[in-house]
């Protein structure tokens, strides 16, 4: 009667997990683990239900456990992967996800995961392997076609990705994932109109995806229809309460809008209804933090920590805002309770800085080594690892930040078309502020007092971003080709001619504007190009205003500081640098109606 009793339920309550209903799936399979907690399928269902709410350490302690009872699950190896994607655990990802297709080599849905794995890595190339792979064994696999064309689209082939998503649609008509990611690539690539056709069509056949809404509000306010992007955020809201990428779309809009008195409201609403969804709370607390609320941070976090005392992730923030009220003894100790709980790079990467400001150099090496094994090209690491190597007077420091060698400063060649470089950027100039259109500075950027575009600038297809974008390949290129050999050294290692521009963006500062000292972790390279200089600036032979500046980290050292290298910039400057190098500019003065115009962007291997 029990295992017939079990064959009944089980399925019932992964019903309600897929239906949405977790709360009463879990209420169901507390009673079936009181009774049953050595059966492989219950523990396996309840890890189903745990992962439902969002509660992937207890999610993986129950798929470990029933991979204990059964080693030889394949479905139950990809669920766990597909956990540990989630976190950001990605070689204990990949580990399971291969242990599943060694145990069953047709598993075409472990072979699309884990090329899913690779793409959140930007590990395009294995992604693409896998990818084909699943091909291989099944042609017409839609979603397996989606994700090769995903690869072709990250390094910038929008051309072979569009007609991989339109091989998709030929096979699925209707599907809605494949119009999506066809939006995307002419997003991406400029192509407005043909994006929003895409987005549209995707909308018709699911008006409630939650994906599709995100990515049709977003181009709806670039161009500059503010007003009804909100208003489908907000209705789609109140449908979803729980989707927390949107929350954070909305609320990046509003806060960089005339609307900002509104920022914050869909969260209180969605928290007032879902009072138990972690990662509502976890966003939240996070945007009023860029925001600068602090006041109703400590708040929330309070009463998070009240309801989910025990979360990696909360203490985690915790531990990032104390250190930013320089609390410092508490930072180290929550960081370090965070991290006992789950490793995780942020809260390692916050430890590191509060170590560092402590003085407690051997301690920020200990946990950088492990940072480096989790992610060895990450910038921030990097960055962190300069300090560290300075601060203990360590050689590697100058082999590592070689400033008169890879801070490089060279001028725009004036593109076919144009009588001169100065009409060209005229031009230009005249282009980027029509896209200049928010008022605020966005929440996750360095920029203070002025605004900034989207991100993707040199892949639209305007004719001066097109001039704009040949004439810095040249310059990333002699960047390159001046590169000397070393097989150790993070920026030199990965030295090729094959490269593609990964993000890039326009800036404007205001009077009294300027960039906090930052890295660029994603990056390989970086750059600021300069197109406008206001003329206050260009006249001072005396000051440092507005100038970059590197070498100086913003974790406020006082005498331990240093600003190693300062450029002064000037109109149709391109000035290049690692991305892992701390930079920031001066503050500059002037009139209201002058601001400086710039078009960063980064640079990766491609």
């Amino acid at each position: 009667m029990v295992n017939i009793s079990l064959q009944q339920e089980l399925p019932a309550i992964f019903q309600l997990v897929q239906q949405g209903n977790a709360e009463e799936a879990m209420r169901r399979v507390k009673p079936l683990l009181r009774k049953h907690g050595q059966n492989a399928d219950v523990t396996h269902i309840a890890a189903l239900v745990y992962k439902a709410r969002g509660e992937h350490e207890e999610a993986i302690r129950f798929f470990l456990r029933s991979l204990a009872l059964n080693g030889k699950q394949p479905q139950v190896l990809n669920n766990l992967a597909n956990v540990y994607k989630a976190e950001e655990r990605y070689a204990e990802a990949e580990e399971h996800y291969q242990q599943a297709i060694s145990l069953h080599p047709e598993y075409l849905e472990a072979k699309r995961n884990l090329g899913l794995n690779y793409l959140s890595q930007e590990n395009y190339q294995a992604a693409a392997e896998a990818f084909k792979l699943a091909l291989a064994q099944q042609g017409n696999d839609v979603s397996s076609l989606t994700g090769l064309a995903d690869c072709f689209r990250e390094r910038g082939d929008f051309s072979t990705a569009e007609q991989l998503y339109r091989q998709a649609l030929e096979i699925s008509p209707q599907n809605l994932f494949a119009w999506y990611k066809l939006g995307q690539n002419y997003h991406l690539d400029g192509q407005i109109e043909q994006a929003r056709d895409c987005y549209q069509r995707a909308y018709q056949i699911d008006p409630q995806q939650v994906a599709v809404v995100q990515s049709l509000g977003s181009l709806i306010h670039e161009e500059g229809s503010t007003d009804s992007a909100i208003n489908l955020f907000v209705s789609t809201l109140n449908q979803h309460p729980d989707a927390v990428s949107l929350h954070e779309r909305l609320n990046e809009i509003l806060f960089e809008s005339k609307y900002a008195a509104q920022f914050g409201n869909s969260y209180r609403q969605a928290i007032s209804q879902l009072p138990d969804h972690l990662d509502l709370h976890l966003s939240y607390i996070a945007q009023l933090f860029r925001a600068g609320q602090i006041e109703a941070v400590n708040a929330e976090l309070e009463s998070a920590l009240g309801r989910f005392n025990n979360s990696h992730q909360l203490l985690s923030l915790q531990g990032q805002m104390l250190a930013d009220q320089f609390n410092y003894d508490e930072a180290a100790e929550t960081l370090t309770q965070s991290l006992r709980l789950q490793f995780s790079k942020d809260a390692a990467q916050n430890l590191v800085k509060v170590f560092i400001i402590q003085n407690r150099y051997a301690e920020s090496q200990e946990l950088l080594n492990r940072l480096f094994d989790w992610e060895p090209d990450c910038q921030l690491n990097w960055a962190l690892q300069s300090l560290v190597w300075r601060l203990v007077d360590d050689p590697r420091y100058a082999w590592l930040n070689d400033y008169d060698r890879l801070v490089r400063a060279y001028q725009l060649e004036v593109p076919v078309g144009f009588d001169s470089l100065e009409d060209f950027l005229r031009s230009l100039r005249d282009l980027l502020l029509s896209l200049h259109q928010t008022e605020n500075a966005p929440l996750q950027q360095t920029l203070r007092q002025g605004t900034q575009t989207s991100a993707r600038l040199l892949h639209r297809h305007d004719p001066e971003l097109r001039a704009l974008k040949k004439s810095l390949a040249k310059v990333v290129e002699m960047y390159i080709d001046e590169m000397p050999d070393d097989v150790e050294h993070p920026l030199l290692r990965r030295k090729t001619d094959n490269f593609e521009f990964s993000g890039s963006w326009s800036v404007k500062l205001r009077p009294n504007g300027f960039h906090v000292n930052h890295v660029h972790p994603a990056g390989w390279i970086s750059s600021s190009c300069y197109i406008s200089i206001p003329d206050t600036m260009q006249q001072q032979t005396d000051s440092v205003e507005g100038h970059i500046k590197f070498g100086e980290s913003p974790l406020s050292l006082g005498d331990r500081e240093v600003v190693e290298k300062v450029v002064k910039p000037e109109p149709g400057m391109v000035v290049l640098f690692p991305s892992y190098m701390w930079h920031g500019t001066y503050p500059f003065s002037g009139t209201e109606d002058e601001v400086r115009i710039t078009s960063p962007f980064d640079v990766i291997p491609a």
